[in-house]
């Protein structure tokens, strides 16, 4: 956590982009699902920051895991259909002779 900010260039060529609001609100849906003891709301700021701040071993693998869950489901996310199909490129002649130009 602890390895982002730089005081000699205040991270001038490393700009910090941050998860998106749907990355860490499936993360937060996610570990709400899992068993056991959740995690305090305090160490999932500092988990989503680039701030240093120490988290307990055993909530940092459950975020860790509630994460790596929620971007394989948002991953699969966006390839899922989206409406109607689109008809095929691909089109079927007749097998006849009519349909076969001759050169």
């Amino acid at each position: 956590m602890c390895g982002y900010f730089n005081d000699i260039d205040g991270n001038r060529y490393r700009a910090y982009a941050g998860p998106s609001p749907t990355l860490r609100e499936e993360t937060l849906r996610v570990a709400r699902g899992m068993p056991g003891e959740p995690v305090p709301m305090a160490a999932w700021d500092t988990f989503f920051s680039p701030a240093c701040g120490a988290i307990d071993g055993r909530w940092f693998t459950r975020m860790f895991e509630a994460r790596q869950i929620a971007v394989a489901f948002l991953a699969t996310q966006q390839f899922a259909p989206l409406g109607a199909r689109r008809p095929s490129a691909l089109r079927c002649l007749p097998d006849d002779e009519a349909a076969i130009p001759v050169v």
